[in-house]
This record gives structure tokens, sequence and C-alpha cells, in this order.
């Protein structure tokens, strides 16, 4: 058991040497010339938001010599609350916001010289006359619409976002970049459709003098399957935690990758129940013969999904033990008559390795249909994060 945690009722452990280890092997096959830009929004894909950029920056405040070798990043995060929650930490590099910003935000944008993403023309100039109030420069990147149709530019519009750009010089065109929607899947090549369509977008914001400093379509999927998506920026997002975007991508894929993040909790109480006894809200277990059972000080509130009633597990000593009866708000209970000796204080692990057994983020997802990004992105925030 790690330091403090016999203070804690559940806690994410973040391992520094896999979360690293993972950004070095996306280096190696990139190369040393491509720029990563560490995604870390949404509390770093449920790693935490500030503990995983001090990792990444080599900062003293993360218990970590900065000398790893690591590539030189900057941070993409979602939100304006997020990149202040980064500066407040004292987090230097460059953060890029790649989510929606409200125009009531965009001087404090401005401001703090945070990057911005933009894809409304309306917004282009509202940032353009902030910037010419306070006098200070604002660093664009240029979504470009080439298929997903979430946020982008779309084609018509190319030419005048350019023009803008040229024409106001406090607008600095840092970067310009699109988002695939189907690179996890092998058998699809609309992504070759999508990079046709940016790759006209770059050279009409060429033609305008515009050229951007930051070129970037990839996130890990393209990263890891298509050269020609590189330009000289990736977005590394979930396979820099360890996780792959899709199991396909795992079996064709040569980068291998460790999983970052271990979910605990401990043993609140252990009990007997007898044949006939039932457990938890609405009565849905009954013991079929006494058994030996454990509650857990951890629910849907701290993001384990109810889904997971009657159908996941946990790991005590190294043994798989089945979720019993109702996920709760605040608790949930599993069988453990299979494992001797069980009391409470006892760690037990939610998400993660112990001993020879393993849960991961895309066993737990498949379980309950759904991805592995949603699994560890719905870990409350309020959880402690401990970096080991």
């Amino acid at each position: 058991m790690i330091p403090n945690a016999k203070d804690l009722k559940t806690w994410v452990e973040v391992d520094v040497k896999a979360l690293r280890a993972n950004v070095l092997a996306f280096t190696k096959k990139l190369g040393k010339h491509i720029s990563i830009i560490a995604v870390v929004k949404s509390n770093a894909y449920g790693h935490g938001l500030v503990k995983t950029a001090q990792i990444l920056s080599g900062s003293p405040t993360s218990g970590e010599s900065p000398e790893v070798g690591l590539p030189d990043v900057c941070f993409g995060v979602d939100s304006v609350d997020e990149a202040l929650e980064l500066k407040k930490a004292g987090i230097k590099k460059p953060i890029l916001i790649l989510g929606y910003v409200p125009p009531g935000m965009f001087s404090t944008v401005v401001q703090n010289g945070f990057r911005i993403a933009i894809y409304n023309f309306e917004s282009l100039k509202l940032l353009d006359s902030i910037v010419r109030r306070i006098h200070k420069k604002a660093f664009v990147h240029f979504k470009i619409e080439t298929g997903t149709f979430r946020q982008g530019i779309m084609r018509e519009d190319w030419p005048r976002f350019a023009a803008y750009t040229k024409e106001h010089r406090g607008l600095v065109a840092d970067g310009i970049y699109t988002h695939f929607s189907d690179t996890e899947n092998l058998k699809s090549v609309y992504y070759k459709h999508q990079l046709k369509n940016f790759t006209d977008a770059l050279l009409a914001f060429h033609a305008a003098g515009i050229e951007p400093r930051l070129i970037h379509t990839a996130s890990t999927a393209a990263s890891m399957m298509y050269k020609d998506t590189y330009f000289n920026t990736v977005r590394l997002g979930i396979g820099m935690y360890g996780m792959y975007p899709a199991p396909k991508v795992a079996s064709v894929t040569r980068i291998k990758l460790r999983p970052a993040l271990t979910w605990k909790t401990c043993i609140a109480q252990v009990k007997k129940i007898q044949k006939g006894d039932t457990v938890g809200y609405d009565r849905t277990y009954k013991a079929s013969s006494s058994r030996t059972i454990a509650v857990l000080p951890v629910g849907y509130w701290d993001g384990y999904d109810r889904r997971f009633s009657g159908e996941g597990s946990v790991l005590v000593r190294g043994t798989r033990c089945p979720i019993i009866g109702r996920i709760c708000m605040n608790m949930c209970m599993i069988d453990v008559s299979g494992v001797p000796l069980v009391r409470p204080g006892d760690e037990v692990v939610l998400l993660g390795k112990q001993g020879r057994e393993m849960l991961t983020a895309e066993d737990l997802g498949r379980s309950i249909g759904t991805i592995n990004y949603e699994i560890t992105t719905r870990i409350n925030p309020l959880i402690k994060r401990i970096a080991i």
C-alpha cells in the first residue's frame, strides 16, 4: 500500500514510468522532428490534469527528475478553466484550448497567452477586437472541417479566414488542424478523403500568405498507423495513457503501451450471509448458499458505473471477486467467499493489476457496452490522484 493511502477510501495511482514510457514509444515511431501536443483534457482522461502535466513537463513538483529524455510538449485542454488550472499550478508549456470558448472568456485567453481553436468567423473578429484593445497577440489554431462535421471551418470559408488573418497582424496563425472520424476502423479509407480536404485547406491558407507553425491531423490511432497524417505535429490522447483507441488497432500496431492508471479502494466491512439472504437495493442478489461478502466504500458517485451491478468484478488479493447487488451511490458489495482471511482495510483494485490478475479499461468498458475512454474519464475528479 502506498504512503497516505491508508487515509483514503478510494484513490487513483498514476504510474509515472508508464506514462513517460508511452510518450517515448510514440516519439521513437514518429521521429524527433514531430512535435507532440499532449492532450490532457477531461482531467487527463481521468488521470489527473495537473498531476499528468507536471509529470510530462518534468516538473520538480511531480516528485521526479526532469532529466528523462521526454520530448518538448505543449498541452491540449478542452476549456478555459482547465487552461487556468494548469497555469495556476505553474505549468509553463504552451496550452491549446481545443473545445468551445464562450465569447466572454476571449479576453482571458488572450491575456494569458493561451492558444485557441477558431472555427467561427465571428469569433475570429471578436478575437481581433480584443487584441487591438489590450495590445496583445492572439495565438490561433484554425480548425478545418474535413468530414467529421463537428467543429470546423467549411471549405467555402477558408479564403476569408486566411485573408482576415493576413490583414490583422495581432492574429498569429500558431496552428491549423482537423480531426479524423474513423482512423480506428482498419477497413476504412475515409481518412484519405479527409486528408485531401485538409491539404486543400492548407494550400488555401498558404496561397493567402498564412503559414501556420503547427500542422496537426493525427491523434493516437492515426499516429500509430498512418504516416501520411503526421505533418509536423501529432496530438496524443488515449495512447499516452497506455490505452489503445480500439482493440483492432492494438492488434496491428508495433507500439507497445503500458496502462498508467490503477484505481483502488479498500474493504470497509466483511460479513457472513446465509442462503436466501438478499443484498442491496431492490434485492437483486439472493444468496444460493452461505457466503462471505465485503462492502466497498465506492459507488456510482465516484464514477464506478451502476451498470456493473451484478456484472462486474474487482480484485482482492489477486482474485476476481464478483459485484453482487446494485451499485449504490457511495458503496457496493462483493462476494469474497473464495478469498481466505479477508479483513477490513484490505486493498481492492477496481481497475488495474493485482498479482497475476488484471482488469483493464477495455475489459470494463466491454462488459457494459462502452469504451475505455468513458471508463477512465468518469472517475470522479475529486478522488485523489497519486503519482507512483
